[in-house]
C-alpha cells in the first residue's frame, strides 16, 4: 500500500472527530511554536487555558483539518486544493510558508497521541511523506507568487 493509501486509510478513521483534533492540533502549535498565534489575531492574546475552551478555536481546526482531509482525499491530485490554500494564506492571511512544515509536525504528533494504535510507526513515515509533498507543493506556490513576508 503506498503512502496516500495509507494516509487516506487512518484518515477515515480519525475524520468524525476532526473539531477535537483540530482543536487540540491549534492548542499544540500556539504551546510548541507560540510565535504562530500572531498570525490569528482572534487568538494572539488569549491565554491557552482560555483557548482551550474556546469554540471559535475549535472551528478554527476544525477548517485546517477539513482543507487537510479535502487534499488527502485526492491521493495526490491536489493541484488545485493547494493552489487555493496558498493563494488564501499568501494574499489574504499572510503566513509564512514554513508554517505549514510546522503545523504537520503538530498534526502527525497529535494523531500519534489520539491514536496510537494507529498511528504505528509505518503510518507515521507515510503521513510525514505526504505532508512533506504538500508542503513542498505549497512552498512552489509561494515562490512563483514572490511571497514577501
Amino acid at each position: 500500500m503506498g503512502d496516500w493509501e495509507t494516509v487516506n486509510q487512518v484518515w477515515g478513521a480519525v475524520e468524525g472527530d476532526l473539531p477535537s483534533l483540530g482543536q487540540a492540533v491549534m492548542l499544540r502549535l500556539f504551546k510548541d511554536h507560540p510565535d504562530t498565534k500572531a498570525y490569528f489575531s482572534k487568538f494572539k492574546s488569549m491565554p491557552l487555558s482560555q483557548l482551550e475552551k474556546d469554540e471559535d478555536l475549535k472551528a478554527q481546526g476544525n477548517t485546517v483539518l477539513s482543507a487537510l482531509g479535502d487534499i488527502v482525499k485526492t491521493k495526490g491530485n491536489h493541484g488545485s486544493n493547494v493552489k487555493a490554500l496558498a493563494a488564501t494564506h499568501i494574499h489574504k492571511h499572510k503566513v509564512a510558508p514554513e508554517n505549514f512544515t510546522l503545523v504537520s509536525k503538530v498534526i502527525v504528533a497529535v494523531l500519534v497521541d489520539k491514536y496510537p494504535g494507529d498511528m504505528t510507526g509505518p503510518v507515521q513515515q507515510a503521513f510525514t511523506n505526504v505532508l512533506h509533498i504538500v508542503c513542498t507543493d505549497l512552498e512552489a506556490e509561494y515562490k512563483a507568487a514572490n511571497f514577501q513576508p
